[in-house]
């Protein structure tokens, strides 16, 4: 989705999964690996905003406090922030697990859909205020239509 998303507005996707992914082959300890990811996302989100460049940035936050955090640094800094939930059911969530388990990459630590359950169920995840909620198991074209939709309408370009 971010991928598809960031090729219709021409505009670049940070993935923290890439950064993760990287880290690892230099640093053991998990919480480290995810300490980098999270300096890392700040500085270049600074970058971007300093030179007035849009970015996509394709990070989970398992915890709404870090959501509003992130979301009370880009208006301190003077940015927008245009937060999308994406979400599907769990039998979709399943099938994706499954095809995971053959070759994980190192972000890739779950493979199962109840250890997914598990690991979700301690986190204080919700929907933000303003917050668009896209199922991720319907078609894509039209999951980044309405995404660039709220984006534009967000922006007041519509």
């Amino acid at each position: 989705m971010a991928n598809a998303l960031g090729k219709k507005l021409n505009i670049i996707v940070l993935h923290k999964d890439d950064i993760y992914d990287t880290v690892s082959n230099f640093i053991n300890n998990k919480a480290d690996r995810n300490k980098i990811c999270f300096e890392i996302l700040y500085k270049l989100l600074k970058s971007s905003m300093v030179s007035g460049v849009d970015i996509v940035i394709d990070f989970g936050f398992n915890h709404l406090d870090d959501v509003e955090h992130l979301k009370s640094w880009i208006r301190q800094h003077k940015g927008n922030i245009k937060s999308i939930l994406c979400t599907c059911e769990d039998s979709i969530w399943a099938e994706r697990l499954n095809k995971r388990k053959f070759n994980p990459l190192p972000n890739q630590l779950i493979t199962n859909i109840e250890e997914f359950k598990k690991h979700y169920s301690k986190m204080r995840t919700g929907v933000l205020e303003d917050e668009l909620v896209i199922d991720t198991s319907t078609d894509l074209d039209d999951l980044v239509e309405q995404t660039v939709k709220y984006i534009l309408y967000s922006k007041g370009y519509m």
